[in-house]
């Protein structure tokens, strides 16, 4: 069943309410409950969430000396379940933003710190939109949903390889749009038709127009795939940048790499950009977007002028 039948998709968590309080200082520090909740925007009021600093580590990961252990068992095991529930039919958008907040509790057990900004701007477009930003690890894949599905209904563009191996019963079931990434003209087509066709359905998509993940960013690698697609459905683009090198990337197994507590992990979306009327200026937006956070979060930009 697609992700605009299902009638066991739909979301019965109660709406968070932002206090008066918030108008006062203009911004408003959510919980991790309210973050993975709907949530009624307050005019002049930006949402945030960071990780509360007498957030406990599990005592696992004490006692196992910090090591990778404690999060390769927590995280095996909620994608044991999660594959489970996909495969006999359970794996809905309730479910799925129950497996995406465990793996954000997770990180955060094991010594994670959050910060991310401006979430009213994922909640605020009145329609399905193209998420569009830069890729680092596979980090930001499980925890965007546990704030972008409370709102709208998502999908992600990935690689064909996610949709067959071990993970491939919860990715199928949330109707991805699969490249295989070797000949970027068929993927482009691939998703400019596919994704055209979701976006008209109300379902908003999340891309990642880089050819992988990396932990540095190359602008020359940062396509215009995502612009074209929303010109195309006429739909805007809310940009976003992330860093999660907290989680990095495995040297065998890319998907599973060794945490590094010491890196913060940064996710900031902006307001909308519409590329209808010049689709190269709203690139240029979005990708300035990426590269001034990226900067202020000491990232390495790699760029055409350098």
């Amino acid at each position: 069943m697609s992700l605009t039948e299902s009638i066991h998709d739909k979301i019965t968590t109660p709406i968070v309410k932002i206090p008066d309080s918030a108008q006062k200082t203009g911004i408003y520090d959510l919980t991790k409950e309210e973050l993975g909740s709907p949530i009624e925007l307050r005019e002049g009021v930006s949402l945030r969430y960071l990780t509360p600093p007498d957030r406990k580590r599990w005592l696992l990961d004490r006692l196992l000396f910090g090591s990778d252990l404690t999060f390769l068992y927590g995280y095996f095991r909620q994608i044991m379940i999660g594959r489970k529930d996909a495969i006999n039919g359970k794996f809905f958008d309730p479910r799925w933003i129950e497996l995406s907040g465990g793996i954000l509790d997770l990180l955060e057990g094991c010594e994670g710190k959050f910060q991310i900004e401006d979430i009213q701007n994922v909640i605020s477009p009145k329609g399905p939109v193209v998420f569009a930003g830069n890729h680092m690890s596979v980090l930001e894949t499980f925890v965007f949903s546990y704030f972008l599905v409370p709102h709208r209904r998502v999908t992600f563009v990935v690689k064909e390889s996610l949709i067959k191996g071990y993970f491939g019963p919860i990715m199928r079931s949330r109707d991805p749009i699969a490249v295989g990434r070797d000949n970027p003209r068929e993927d482009l087509v691939k998703v400019l038709e596919e994704g055209t066709n979701l976006l008209k359905k109300g379902v908003s998509i999340v891309v990642f127009p880089q050819s992988t993940r990396t932990r540095t960013f190359n602008t020359a690698e940062f396509n215009s795939i995502a612009v074209k697609l929303a010109a195309r459905a006429g739909v805007p683009v809310v940009p976003f940048a992330i860093k999660t090198d907290f989680w990095q990337n495995g040297k065998v197994w890319k998907d599973l790499g060794s945490l590094y507590r010491d890196r913060k992990i940064h996710m900031k979306f902006g307001p909308l950009i519409n590329p209808k009327e010049d689709p190269r200026k709203a690139q240029e937006t979005l990708l300035n977007y990426v590269v001034s956070n990226l900067k202020n979060w000491n990232v390495e930009v790699i760029s055409e002028k350098n």
